[in-house]
């Protein structure tokens, strides 16, 4: 019999088959990972506060600046968790249920999952950990938190140890609520501050009161021969009433309130802080250096209250004998805030950088983007003045956004009214705040708690 050559049937039919198989199995390979391998398995028992049947079952996505990474962004590369974008849920959608943030140490902390295979997306922005929460910086014009950097004054900073960049709130009412002392409180921002007599330089959050405490005189005309009181804080007036009257909540003490050298019966039993409160507040070194009252900038502003200027001495020629030691520095818990302070809070970059004076008719169109400027009452501020020889120069904002110098017993009209105390302080480094679902607004102001 005759050998002849095997030939496969319906071979062309069984590549088509085949082709077919990989392009399936092609496809399902690219679709698995788009939806998983983008994604990082973690187990850790202690990472998820959750009821699945294992509480490592979880994926997560890190995307920084929207780009997807292999890696989570950590604040050491200045970024932080932007929890309104960030969502979790069983197949990639949100679940509402589901919270996530991640802590300063770079911890992942999940909670609400109930079912395993739970993906999330985290997203990462351009930010900093405020009271131990990552809060993302604002885009220009917008209200929320800014870096402000002292480019122009770096070099004297830098030579006392201080840091260029601050960080502040900014915008006519952006979320910086916290709860304090039982009542309503807003973040200035994470600045520079003297913390012993060493002149250690580090960064706290400074914090000051919602509303006014009353219309009280910087300083009274009490020490002197002249009704204009004297621009240095340690002997202050209002110095004596918020660092003893206030910060112990004393009653039936006798204040000076800003008209005319009259004193009133002042109580603080009931807005003073608390026993409990004042373990939460810094006692640091405020600067105290005197600030020329005339052509002045925000930034030039900072740099002459960190400097070893202080105020002139009213002379005889002034009708008024004073012999007042004066100084740069003082130690305290409470003061107020700084000119720079309500410079700083300005979202409009023309009104807060370099280019305006802090004393001109330009002040309205600026205040409007301020939160600090919004307030029913003209408000002192810490600096005193530094012009010819006026001793009795002090700073206060009115309500119109001008930041001008009266007199620090004030006895007669100026701006819009009288005016009025603002206690500002600085919170201690333990201080965090206590996550949970609020978001630093009017409506639902941070929770605080101090870690022992």
């Amino acid at each position: 019999m005759k050998l002849q050559r095997f030939k496969e049937k319906n071979k062309k039919q069984k590549v088509i088959i085949i082709f077919t198989i990989t392009c399936v199995l092609l496809i399902t390979g690219v679709f698995l990972y788009k939806t998983f391998a983008s994604f990082q398995v973690i187990k850790n028992e202690d990472l998820i506060n959750g009821d699945v049947s294992d509480p490592g079952d979880i994926y997560f996505a890190f995307y920084k600046d929207n780009k997807i990474q292999k890696e989570m962004p950590t604040k050491e590369q200045g970024y932080v968790l932007d929890e309104e974008k960030s969502y979790c849920g069983i197949t990639g959608g949100s679940d509402s249920n589901i919270k996530v943030h991640v802590t300063e140490d770079n911890m992942i902390h999940v909670s609400g999952v109930t079912t395993s295979r739970t993906k999330c997306n985290l997203y990462f922005v351009k930010g900093i950990y405020l009271l131990g929460k990552g809060i993302p910086f604002a885009l220009e014009g917008e209200d929320g938190l800014y870096e402000v950097k002292h480019d122009d004054v770096s070099g004297t900073l830098n030579d006392e140890g201080f840091a260029v960049e601050e960080y502040r709130y900014a915008g006519s009412n952006p979320n910086n609520y916290i709860r304090f002392n039982d009542e309503d409180w807003r973040i200035i921002g994470l600045v520079n501050v003297m913390t012993d007599e060493n002149n250690t330089v580090e960064q706290r959050v400074k914090i000051v009161k919602k509303d006014t405490i009353g219309m009280y005189s910087w300083d009274s005309c009490s020490n002197v021969n002249y009704n204009r009181g004297i621009n240095e804080w340690s002997q202050a007036d209002a110095n004596i009433l918020l660092n003893d009257f206030y910060y112990n909540s004393k009653n039936g003490q006798t204040c000076y309130i800003s008209f005319n050298n009259q004193t009133s019966s002042c109580d603080f039993n009931s807005i003073g802080i608390k026993e409990k409160t004042k373990l939460q507040i810094e006692e640091v070194i405020w600067n105290t250096g005197a600030v020329l009252t005339t052509t002045l900038t925000f930034n030039d502003a900072y740099k002459e209250e960190r400097s070893t200027q202080i105020g002139k001495t009213c002379l005889n020629s002034d009708h008024c004998n004073d012999d007042i030691e004066r100084t740069y520095k003082w130690k305290g818990n409470i003061a107020l805030m700084y000119p720079s302070d309500y410079g700083y809070s300005i979202s409009d970059k023309s009104c807060s950088n370099l280019s305006k004076e802090v004393e001109s008719s330009y002040g309205m169109d600026c205040r409007n983007h301020s939160w600090i400027s919004f307030s029913e009452k003209t408000q002192w501020l810490l600096s005193p003045g530094n012009n010819k020889n006026e001793a009795y120069v002090c700073f206060a904002l009115l309500l119109d956004g001008r930041v001008v110098a009266p007199r620090c017993y004030y006895g007669n009209s100026v701006g819009d009214g009288y005016i009025y105390l603002r206690p500002a302080l600085y919170l201690k480094n333990n201080v965090k705040i206590k996550y949970n679902e609020k978001d630093g607004s009017l409506e639902a102001p941070y929770d605080l708690q101090q870690i022992l």
